[in-house]
């Protein structure tokens, strides 16, 4: 049973004991089966990214299309001038359009490089899978005009870490549970995934390149666990980051993961946040709120982001008018914007005994 089974099947568990869990492939064009890959190494087909790919590796390209990955370079959010201003800030390229990995190297603290070409094709299947002019696997003993090779380093954590530690995701998860349990980016972000139709080597079991990550609703939820108590004139909330193996959210330090409460009178009425309740842009609504985000630096505000295994509180004072509590998680990939723009959003309502 994979790690992820086994962090489901205990969630499920807190759920029966009163707690709240949070809770496309295409079989493409028939082609001939390849031949195999000339002598010494080199690919007999010239390798242009996910158009060369796509003849063998349908289902695999489709994933990826549907990724992050595939947007990296495009995406409206990366390119905002709050971040990479249209990549006028040129450190944002190697990790947005990077070339293979395996030019600079596959190791601890290694960086990539810039691409030159396509780079709308964002992080693509040669970022990862490019070596010596073929394709580097992660198992041995294929052979196909890609002609591909065997590399050990492209299923560890470092083949990540290049990218993904510039804002300390990889150096989160070596401080997470999930790294003394041996459980690794690949296991969360790219479960098996069944290889059917004409797809390479079908059928078979393979890694699923979706790569799902924080705008993915049912996935970032599946980490969480909420809970919930009344006592006296109070009412506590608590989140905890059960599964996921780094901070939340993590990566880029526009995210914010807001939890919000609010209290309606018996007339559905919301009631206000006190008096003087500071709240940053983006956290108005509500009669108390929570942010979970590690602002830039500049902004001089420190991290509230939620380690992996450990929960935050949100204490809130119950006057005798409240009768219904509604909690609710934005995810903003845009911190200052409104609730009703956030990314996605959950909520869960809650009746008030009388007191």
């Amino acid at each position: 049973m994979s790690a992820r089974s086994v962090a489901g099947l205990l969630l499920l568990a807190c759920a029966a004991a009163g707690v709240v869990v949070l809770a496309r492939s295409s079989e493409g064009v028939r082609t001939p089966a390849p031949p195999s890959a000339p002598p010494g190494g080199v690919a007999s087909v010239p390798l242009a990214g996910p158009a060369t790919c796509l003849p063998c590796h349908t289902q695999v390209v489709e994933e990826w299309r549907a990724s992050m990955h595939a947007a990296a370079f495009t995406d409206p959010q990366v390119r905002a001038p709050d971040q990479s201003d249209n990549f006028t800030k040129a450190e944002c390229i190697p990790c947005h359009a990077p070339a293979p990995l395996f030019e600079a190297g596959i190791q601890p603290d290694s960086r990539v490089l810039a691409r030159i070409e396509r780079r709308a094709d964002g992080v693509d299947c040669l970022s990862c899978h490019g070596v010596g002019g073929g394709v580097a696997a992660s198992r041995a003993g294929l052979s196909a005009p890609c002609a591909p090779v065997p590399r050990r380093e492209l299923s560890t954590d470092a083949a990540c870490q290049a990218c993904h530690n510039q804002h300390q995701t990889h150096d989160e998860w070596r401080a997470s549970p999930a790294f003394a349990a041996g459980v690794d980016c690949a296991d969360c972000h790219m479960p098996h995934v069944a290889r059917t139709g004409v797809e390479a080597g079908a059928p078979r079991t393979g890694a699923s390149h979706r790569f799902l990550g924080g705008r993915d609703r049912e996935f970032t939820l599946g980490g969480l666990q909420l809970g919930q108590r009344v006592a006296a004139s109070e009412l506590l909330v608590t989140l905890r980051n059960t599964f996921a193996g780094h901070n939340l959210p993590s990566d880029s330090r526009n995210r914010a993961l807001d939890l919000a409460v609010t209290l309606f009178d018996r007339r559905g009425v919301a009631l206000p946040a006190p008096v003087g309740d500071p709240r940053e842009p983006g956290c108005e609504a509500g009669t108390a709120r929570l942010r979970l985000r590690n602002p830039y630096r500049a902004a001089g505000q420190p991290s509230t982001q939620l380690p992996a295994g450990e929960v935050v509180e949100l204490r809130v004072a119950l006057p005798r008018s409240a009768r219904r509590a509604s909690i609710e998680l934005f995810y903003k990939l845009q911190p200052w914007i409104p609730d009703a723009e956030a990314h996605w959003s959950w909520r869960q309502d809650l009746e008030l005994p009388e007191r």
